[in-house]
């Protein structure tokens, strides 16, 4: 089996993923990566956070061990909106974790 660098191996599964209808997205900073977490989460959802909401969604990041943060991630989680209203969301598709969802 030939060898490849790793940097080949990488651009080679940007491509792949791309072809699949991924986008590649640029980050260059913290602010940048929690930006693009809140957009994906709020299209995963169909909902939009504020910014105290999506505060309380970076504090539920936040909390426990590696173990207890994937669960987090699997499982529904809830927060109480700005409103009072209680707000379910998930953070990945459990359900249909392969699929992607193109809008």
């Amino acid at each position: 089996m030939a060898k490849q660098s790793e940097q080949i191996l990488e651009e080679q599964l940007i491509a792949q993923l791309q072809k699949m209808g991924y986008q590649y997205a640029v980050i260059n900073d913290e602010h940048e990566l929690l930006a693009n977490l809140k957009g994906e989460l709020e299209k995963h959802n169909n909902i939009s956070f504020t910014a105290t909401e999506f505060e309380k969604v970076i504090n539920l990041l936040s909390k426990g061990s590696v173990f207890e943060k994937s669960k987090i991630l699997r499982q529904k989680q809830h927060i109480i909106r700005d409103n009072g209203d209680n707000l379910y969301f998930e953070f990945l598709n459990t359900e249909h974790w392969c699929r992607i969802d193109i809008r």
